[in-house]
């Protein structure tokens, strides 16, 4: 994005216009004498610009003007801001008028108007200086985090008179800690440290943290049961032993699976082959024998159970139904279907109800079969009962072959270590499938764990390139790069320490000299007028090039207010005339404005210099540059115009 100036434009009260042409991506000179207004065109489009305050002095500009107003060349067609002049007693007003179009024509006094507001006026400047979604984090407790804006930016393009020797402050509106800590806050991302999706990868960096978060807590709420791993192990390594099992896992996935695959193993495949012996052989086939009996007998008992659980809740619900159909013998005596049986009242035909037979005759077959049922029932009772008896008889049998083993087995060695290793065997398999059954179906969560190391890693990838140390590195970068630029031409200028490397010290604000014998010398450290006013110039100039060349998002025009000052004071003023001046002053004013005329020339058409001076040299290329002359009698607010309220209504 590109926004340079091309008309600086005041209104009078009488409804008239005055128009100061300037030219994009050149040097524009204004010279005058003093008190003609020239340092007032920094306070005027500083106050187009959105300032909270206007800052043009209090006097004749103020009474005589009703409307300021820039016209701005932009990137793509232009555009045309004006802003009332503060009322008697006031130090702002929210009243803009702006207009875009390809070619915008001035308006005429009549045409201005309320368009916005200041913070209307502030979008739209941010939208053409190219200034994005942008934030600065402070840290926690200190302020409130910081979004950079064309109120910033318009802080590189400005040095005033009083501005542009000071030793002390570097950048425009930094004469108090506020806006130099804010400035301070912005610059890298004005300067590019910041990259411009500098949001967006906030935004991408909030989402995978959040993402990571619900994946954690996801592998958390599985945790205590995963990391359960030694009692799991401790039960892998017992099915091992007595020889369940013959995997040695190394990962808790791996170890529930093996302890799965020996719960589904079998009672009847853990039997060892036991010797021979004729007695024992016997007994274990009447015991396998009595076991069938006994588990047959428990499930002929269970089935005539529910049947006779079934038959008595139809005998319940049977009794309850006669109950109410016995309630019949009410219709004795009477004509069936015309008399209600509790008033007497005879009924209509279209609402008789049911024969009496009918209902009669389902009372009759109801009792009939509860008669049955009452037969039934002490069978079906005589038959459970001799099955009970049956599985008694098959339980003490049971008991006799257990005694009967356990002696044979005590009475054999070999038998004793063979039930040993089955006993051992079904006791972990019975562990092993209490410890499976117990727990919950858990997902296998190998893909969980992979998601949550490709998110760490986003979110380290994220926070590296957002992290300040990243920051700072290409700020100190940038530093050397413009520090090489400004070395080469303060040994141009002759400036002190131009022997020495220069560089940019961001987090002060200030130019900072390498020297061998003195180490660091910082502008506020450096001597004579000279030297201030050219650390001035050579800062700008860099910093103004690279915002240029690699389309930085702030106004690509360079407010200069006399920057011949320490050469060519008021008092030597004779007409704008350098006659007055030695030939080293002479050389050093020509040769300093030979410098901004070559840095802008290198970057042309991306840069534009407007400078207000006393000085007028002679060289062709300096007179060709003047837009105007502010001498005898000319200024920026013309001589006729009237006072607030003496010209006609705006």
């Amino acid at each position: 994005m590109s926004v340079q100036i091309l008309d600086i434009v005041i209104y009078s009260h009488d409804g008239r216009r005055r128009e100061l042409r300037l030219k994009p991506g050149k040097v524009n000179i204004i010279t005058g004498a003093p008190t003609t207004g020239k340092s007032s065109l920094i306070e005027i489009v500083d106050y187009c610009f959105a300032s909270k305050e206007c800052g043009v002095a209090v006097g004749p500009i103020r009474r005589f003007v009703s409307w300021f107003g820039v016209r701005l060349q932009l990137s793509s067609g232009q555009a045309f801001v004006a802003r009332r002049c503060p009322a008697a007693g006031r130090n702002s007003s929210e009243d803009f008028f702006i207009t875009t179009a390809t070619a915008v024509e001035l308006p005429n006094a009549a045409d201005l108007h309320q368009t916005t507001n200041t913070t209307g006026a502030l979008g739209f400047l941010n939208s053409w200086t190219g200034i994005r979604d942008n934030i600065h984090e402070t840290p926690a407790l200190q302020r409130t985090s910081l979004t950079a804006s064309v109120r910033h930016a318009v802080n590189l393009c400005f040095q005033g008179q009083s501005e542009i020797n000071r030793k002390e402050q570097l950048f425009h509106g930094t004469d108090n800690d506020f806006a130099k800590r804010d400035l301070r806050d912005t610059l890298p991302y004005l300067l590019g440290a910041v990259e411009d999706d500098h949001v967006r990868k906030l935004g991408e960096l909030r989402k995978a943290k959040e993402r990571l978060r619900a994946v954690e807590r996801r592998l958390s709420e599985l945790a205590p049961l995963r990391n359960d791993a030694s009692k799991a192990g401790a039960l892998l390594a017992e099915a091992r032993d007595v020889g369940l099992s013959s995997v040695v896992p190394t990962r808790w996935e791996e170890t529930i699976a093996a302890l799965r695959a020996v719960a589904k193993t079998s009672l009847a495949s853990v039997d060892v082959t036991l010797p021979q012996n004729g007695e024992f052989a016997r007994l274990s086939a009447e015991r396998k024998a009595l076991n069938a009996e006994h588990a047959r007998l428990r499930a002929e008992i269970g089935t005539a159970r529910a049947f006779a659980n079934e038959e008595r809740g139809f005998s319940r619900e049977a009794n309850e139904q006669r109950a109410r159909l016995a309630t019949i013998g009410i219709f004795h005596g009477r004509e069936p279907g015309h008399t209600c049986p509790l008033c007497s009242q005879e009924l209509p035909s279209t609402s008789a109800p049911a024969p009496v037979a009918a209902l009669q005759d389902a009372l009759s077959g109801l009792s009939r079969r509860m008669e049955s049922i009452a037969k039934i029932e002490p069978q079906v009772e005589q038959a459970i009962g001799q099955l009970e008896k049956q599985l008694e008889d098959v339980h003490q049998a049971l008991l006799r072959n257990r005694s009967e083993l356990d002696a044979v087995r005590a009475a054999d060695a070999k038998l004793a270590d063979a039930q040993t290793e089955s006993n051992n065997k079904s006791r972990v398999l019975g562990r092993v499938g209490l410890y499976i059954e117990s727990m919950p179906d858990l997902p296998d969560t190998t893909d969980l764990e992979k998601h949550a190391e490709v998110l760490r890693a986003e979110v380290a990838r994220l926070e590296e390139e957002l992290s300040d140390e990243r920051v700072q590195e290409r700020l100190t970068s940038m530093s050397i790069l413009l520090g090489k630029r400004m070395t080469a031409w303060a040994a141009r200028l002759s400036l002190e320490f131009s022997d020495s490397p220069l560089r940019f010290d961001f987090k002060k604000l200030t130019v900072v000299a390498d020297t061998e014998e003195d180490g660091d010398v910082p502008l506020d450290r450096m001597g004579s007028g000279k030297n201030w006013v050219g650390y001035h110039l050579i800062a700008h100039l860099a910093l103004h090039q690279w915002f240029a060349q690699r389309a930085r998002p702030v106004p690509n025009f360079l407010f200069l207010d006399q920057p011949s000052q320490v050469y060519f004071p008021p008092d030597k003023d004779v007409e704008g005339s350098t006659a007055l001046l030695d030939d080293d002053e002479r050389l050093a004013v020509s040769e300093m404005f030979r410098l901004i005329f070559d840095a802008v020339k290198e970057v042309a058409p991306g840069f534009q210099v407007i400078v207000t001076e006393h000085a007028d040299l002679t060289e062709d290329w300096y007179a060709e540059a003047v837009v105007e002359k502010w001498r005898g009698g000319t200024k920026l607010v013309p001589a006729d115009w009237p006072r607030a309220g003496e010209g006609a209504a705006e």
